[in-house]
């Protein structure tokens, strides 16, 4: 069990919103004194008058809207939070990895001979958004429905892992406990890569497609120079300041890599507090909320290589869609990929926009594609997830039996 974490990235939420916020009446100040006119209104109203009264009222609207965030925040601040929820045993460990055996842990009725599926989470966010709490888990749930789940809790970089880059941890760690298990299972196995997870997975799947039954990938992505990603990708002039940063950290912060996902829309900090701070204090949406954010920031460091790999490398370079990543000296091409494949899109996800998940989906050759109306996490745990993605993920992964 552990306590709500406090927010780490809170001083950078504050210096956007409230610098948003602040310039305002500078930008419409700028915006006035260049007003062209228009065949609707040929003299437009410059007037000091009019410009003092839409000043104050963007002072009072963002006074109000402070007033509501700060409220969010400090009823966040005082709700006492514990993810009270049993974990199920490790039965192999490699470093700071574990496989965690959810399928001997809520065994079913269905019968003993249940299909394997290994979910594979990224590795800067902690594996429990897929069993959040016992009433919010697709875990516990296929579980339930006749499947065998486990899950690659890769844990944070240690000793064994201090310079893993992402095709280390394929090499190193992903392959080794998918041979343990299908060893130990004595049957192929269905893999589920969600977000970053999932680019890891269909290495694997290229590099051990016998052991595979099929490929379930979840909010994926691959194309990084789609338009919707160009706040993350840099002239090329910038890049070098870019390296800079990556090298000076041995492990770049947890911190630091969600300030990225934030930089590209500064409002979704506010708007999710200011939220919060309308919803009942003993009301289920409020400790959705809580338990949510409390995984937000518990986020997981990146090494040194793995920055290198997916802030330049993916992101910059993009190589995996140019087919120019390669893991065990292998290119990474998914059209050359021949294993069941199901594939989950969400409609209104802001990490990994559509467009960079759908080249992956266009990519392989025998996908089934769903687009859950949710965001990237809301697929996961949303009201909606049991119906929309858990369900169909389910009869997907029996009909590979």
């Amino acid at each position: 069990m552990t306590a709500t974490p406090h927010l780490p990235n809170l001083p950078l939420h504050l210096m956007l919103t409230m610098g948003c916020w602040l310039s305002s009446p500078f930008a419409l100040q700028c915006v006035k004194s260049v007003l062209p006119p228009s065949k609707e209104n040929p003299n437009p109203p410059r007037s000091q008058s009019e410009t003092q009264l839409l000043k104050q009222a963007l002072a009072e609207e963002a006074k109000s809207r402070a007033s509501n965030l700060f409220s969010g925040l400090l009823r966040y601040a005082e709700t006492p939070y514990q993810r009270n929820v049993a974990e199920p045993p490790a039965i192999w460990r490699k470093g700071n990895a574990r496989l965690l055996d959810f399928g001997a842990a809520f065994p079913t009725a269905m019968g003993e001979n249940r299909p394997v599926i290994l979910f594979v989470p990224s590795l800067i966010n902690r594996y429990y958004i897929l069993d959040l709490e016992e009433e919010r888990s697709m875990l516990r749930h296929l579980a339930g429905a006749g499947l065998y789940p486990l899950v690659l809790d890769w844990g944070a970089p240690g000793e064994t892992e201090s310079a893993y880059s992402c095709e280390d941890y394929v090499l190193q760690t992903l392959l080794p406990a998918l041979d343990y298990l299908t060893q130990a299972s004595a049957q192929s196995v269905t893999l589920a890569g969600y977000c970053m997870g999932g680019v890891l997975s269909v290495a694997a799947a290229a590099l051990r497609p016998k052991q595979i039954a099929g490929l379930a990938l979840l909010a994926t992505p691959w194309d990084f120079h789609c338009p919707e990603f160009a706040p993350f990708v840099l002239e090329e002039n910038w890049r070098p300041t870019l390296e800079a940063l990556i090298a000076q950290h041995r492990q770049l912060p947890a911190e630091m890599v969600q300030s990225l996902f934030y930089l590209t829309d500064p409002w979704v900090f506010e708007q999710k507090f200011r939220r919060f701070a309308e919803l009942q204090p003993d009301s289920r949406a409020a400790r959705d909320f809580v338990a949510l954010e409390h995984w937000v920031n518990d986020g997981i460091p990146m090494t040194n290589a793995v920055a290198n790999d997916c802030l330049l490398g993916w992101a910059q370079n993009n190589i995996l869609a140019t087919g120019q990543w390669k893991v065990g000296g292998r290119r990474i091409d998914p059209k050359k990929l021949t294993l069941p494949t199901f594939i989950a899109i969400p409609r209104n996800d802001h990490v990994v926009p559509h467009p960079c998940a759908m080249s992956l989906a266009e990519s392989l050759p025998h996908a089934t594609l769903t687009h859950p109306g949710a965001g990237h996490v809301g697929m996961i745990v949303g009201s909606h997830a049991k119906r929309e993605l858990w369900q169909p993920l389910t009869e997907w992964a029996h009909s590979l039996a």
